[in-house]
């Protein structure tokens, strides 16, 4: 059965169209199960009250409207919820998660694309979790529409910064964009969106032509050519230099800075000279750097930062660094939804 949610705007409008002829109602209903669809999202087509009852029974007979099933969430001392939701697509059978962090009047949502991640960067959970495929794009939509449901926060932000790379399932990342950014459906505004990767060179070109208001984050971590192939793998195809300069045209295409995320690895990569080559390595780019404290997990080589080392890191680095260098406070540790920390292994003793 089709997805509604894996539609596009035009798609949606011919689909709707034919199932609204079938079930013998007035085409009128399009533009009701349209706004049922994106505005209100009920758990159910039985409960999208104004539709008929044989047109409700008609569409649940025809297409699927949540195609991921709610497992359970989790709740941080912080306010941070952490969604687990199943999936259920022949091999591809797994779960995934995503989180809403609550920042005053900010509400961000974090989206996955993948569940778990093949790319296995050394100091992230997602990646020792396995690897079970791409997310279709009605998934990745269904994360964005049922928290909203569940928890009556609407979003101000959307990062994909989840399970996953985006740019490995770009296919299904540019539909969710647009479904995400269209007026007829979704209707979320460009700039509030933000997708991060460790870098593809020329999907980061495609980016920037396809949604030039998209943010971009770059996953950095390392600098050094060979501490870099070891803590980000993708960096053996794709080596950093290369990613820079795709960056660079973003930047120049786009008007916009980009963000560095660089999580800081005790003993590895947060040393003065780190940071001063860090610096070096950027000059010119318009942007600002992300500290990121590592968060620990149970396969992790690595250790949990102290405050004053993370802090010495960031001054050496702000003093060479011509643009903002921010120290992001850890969200949803206690809950295994900090960066870093979302796994397919994932689950809370019961």
């Amino acid at each position: 059965m089709t997805a509604l949610f894996g539609l596009l705007a035009d798609e949606f409008v011919e689909t709707a169209a034919r199932a609204v002829k079938e079930a013998g109602e007035p085409s009128y209903r399009i533009d009701q199960l349209r706004r049922w669809l994106y505005e209100r999202t009920p758990q159910a087509f039985s409960d999208m009250e104004g539709l008929p009852r044989s047109l409700r029974d008609h569409l649940a007979e025809t297409f699927v409207l949540h195609p991921l099933d709610y497992d359970l969430d989790m709740l941080s001392e912080d306010g941070t919820r952490k969604f687990l939701w199943q999936r259920e697509q022949g091999n591809d059978a797994g779960r995934i998660e995503s989180v809403l962090i609550p920042d005053g009047d900010r509400v961000t949502y974090c989206i996955s694309t993948q569940a778990g991640c093949p790319v296995k960067c050394t100091f992230c959970a997602t990646g020792y979790g396995g690897f079970s495929g791409n997310l279709s794009t009605a998934e990745i939509i269904d994360q964005v529409v049922q928290i909203r449901t569940r928890t009556s926060l609407a979003p101000t932000n959307l990062v994909f910064m989840g399970m996953g790379e985006p740019l490995l399932n770009f296919d299904g990342l540019l539909r969710a964009l647009s479904i995400m950014t269209d007026s007829r459906q979704l209707g979320f505004g460009s700039r509030r969106i933000t997708v991060s990767t460790v870098g593809i060179p020329e999907r980061i070109r495609q980016l920037s032509r396809a949604f030039p208001q998209v943010k971009l984050a770059l996953s950095l971590h390392a600098v050094d050519q060979g501490l870099r192939d070891e803590l980000v793998p993708l960096n053996l195809k794709y080596p950093l230099d290369e990613v820079l300069d795709a960056v660079r045209e973003h930047c120049d295409a786009t008007g916009k800075k980009v963000t560095f995320e660089y999580v800081i690895l005790p003993g590895v990569n947060d040393s003065a000279d780190d940071a001063k080559a860090v610096a070096s390595k950027v000059r010119g780019i318009p942007a600002s750097i992300n500290l990121i404290g590592f968060n620990p997990f149970d396969e992790a080589p690595y250790r949990k930062p102290s405050l004053k080392s993370m802090l010495a890191f960031r001054d050496e680095l702000d003093g060479s660094f011509a643009g903002d260098v921010t120290l992001r406070r850890s969200r949803g540790e206690d809950i295994q939804g900090a960066c870093g920390q979302l796994s397919l292994k994932n689950r809370p003793a019961t």
